[in-house]
């Protein structure tokens, strides 16, 4: 991503941050649930640099990260979008309410990916390797360098493919909008969980961000 793209991006998450923090009137839930959104916030924009492989990586912060956006996911966002909570200063979509099950199920989705963030985390930016000490006809010491075959190369710049606003939710990434909406709704019947202990963190940072996104752009007003 050039400069302009990078400034254009982050410009646009604190024009849409700046809108959640000005809300000096909301109370109540709806405050409630915009610090909560500003917590998540906060904790994405804080390892995004490493996930783009534009800083060093940092296991315990990612961690930590995973571990903030949980406590803000699954049933404790849920919790805070009761009925007839639409009025006034947020900016809560009636198809919440509409879409009770999908929007809940997003939310539970968040929840995992986050906690899996946490599995992930030690990890850093490429996944385990699962031939690392395979004996094949004999000890494979000494051929660090041996390709097996059908091994992929490690992607080249970890997240490099999203801008920052799409990661952190505020920009919805189109294309997969209906592809996550439709996984959460599947999940909402059978969770086929994923090994996030064997993905590398970006992995996991992605589908959070694909979550995040889909999530804004189908049930907050304005994206």
């Amino acid at each position: 991503m050039t400069g302009k793209k990078m400034a254009m991006a982050t410009l646009a998450i604190w024009v849409a941050a700046g809108a959640v923090v000005a809300h000096s009137g909301a109370t109540g839930v709806v405050r409630e649930r915009m610090e909560g959104m500003v917590a998540m916030r906060d904790a994405l924009r804080d390892v995004t640099p490493m996930m783009r492989g534009e800083a060093p990586y940092d296991a315990a912060r990612v961690a930590e990260a995973g571990r903030a956006i949980a406590a803000h996911a699954g049933s404790e966002m849920t919790r805070l979008f009761p009925e007839g909570s639409a009025d006034g200063v947020s900016y809560a979509k009636e198809a919440i309410w509409q879409e009770r099950e999908t929007f809940d199920a997003l939310a539970e989705e968040l929840r995992r990916h986050a906690e899996g963030l946490v599995q992930a985390a030690p990890n850093g930016l490429t996944a385990p390797d699962p031939h690392a000490g395979m004996a094949m006809g004999g000890s494979m010491a000494g051929h660090e360098g041996m390709a097996m075959p059908g091994d992929a190369p490690a992607q080249a710049g970890p997240g490099a493919e999203y801008s920052v606003a799409q990661l952190l939710g505020v920009e919805p990434r189109r294309r997969t909008e209906q592809t996550v909406l439709a996984s959460a709704s599947a999940a909402s019947g059978s969770v086929d969980t994923p090994g996030y202990e064997t993905l590398a963190a970006p992995e996991v940072f992605r589908r959070i961000g694909e979550t995040c996104a889909a999530c804004h752009g189908r049930y907050r007003a304005g994206s």
